[in-house]
């Protein structure tokens, strides 16, 4: 119920901006979009900017060619905002892109653990947002002013309508890890996508020989290389594939997923 009242005040809010910034995982750029947000700006004629976030965890390369694609449908800056990297880009655009406003009033959507807050507290200068690795930090519309012509509004994280799938939002930091019933299991999830993109990073994190090996396999190395051993020396299987993914998504290896261009 809460969420959808979450859900209600950021299109209510949506209505009420002038420019809309779409936060996105530059890791995951595919998966971290929010189809259903992006959709009803279009139909309202509201401008949005697809902020590709998290840049500094990604080549270069590959952040240039996510935006070449997305910038095809609408206006793409990336950044980082744990570096602050690419926000003097981010506020000419901004103001570009609402020409005649003596007042820009901003929203900022997406979905949890993109690093809205963070954004807030890098455009402004300091800290004026609270900011953290588990979703939903952000709980409550917020009203900040970053400078004397924008004026942005926060909202809280939005669980992504396009992925119903639990394992798919756990991938994509949109829910707690501790929330999941069954972490191995999804955790044999996060390996199996994975496989499919850039594999060196989570090679080098577990010294992993390969990523032939079974998933199984993959978690007890996982467990045994961290020293994570219960009672009767059984390896701790659950606490192994929960701290797989607490990295993954935190981005303490290297991954992302490369989008392919047509």
């Amino acid at each position: 119920m809460r969420r959808r009242k979450e859900h209600r005040q950021v299109f209510e809010l949506i209505r009420k901006s002038d420019l809309v910034l779409e936060v996105i995982d530059g890791r995951l750029p595919l998966l971290s979009r929010v189809s259903t947000i992006e959709k009803h700006l279009v139909k309202l004629g509201i401008p949005f900017i697809i902020v590709l976030n998290k840049c500094d965890l990604v080549p270069r390369d590959i952040c240039e060619k996510s935006k070449r694609i997305f910038n095809r449908e609408y206006p793409t800056v990336y950044i980082s905002a744990q570096n602050r990297q690419g926000t003097k880009i981010l506020r000419k655009k901004i103001v570009t892109l609402s020409p005649n406003k003596q007042e820009i009033l901003v929203s900022v959507v997406g979905i949890p653990n993109t690093g809205k807050s963070s954004l807030l507290n890098i455009l402004r200068g300091k800290h004026v947002a609270p900011t953290g690795q588990k979703p939903g930090i952000t709980r409550h519309l917020q009203i900040i002013r970053v400078s004397k012509k924008i004026l942005v509004y926060d909202t809280p994280g939005i669980v992504p309508f396009d992925h119903p799938n639990r394992e798919l939002q756990a991938f994509i930091g949109a829910v707690s890890i501790d929330s999941l019933e069954d972490p191995v299991n999804t955790s044999f999830f996060f390996l199996d996508r994975i496989r499919n993109f850039y594999t060196n990073g989570i090679l080098k994190r577990y010294n992993l020989p390969s990523l032939d090996m079974d998933n199984e396999a993959i978690i007890s190395h996982i467990a045994q290389h961290r020293g994570m051993i219960l009672k009767g020396a059984r390896l701790n299987i659950t606490e192994a594939a929960k701290v797989l993914m607490r990295e993954c998504t935190a981005g303490l290896f290297p991954y992302w997923e490369e989008l392919i261009e047509k």
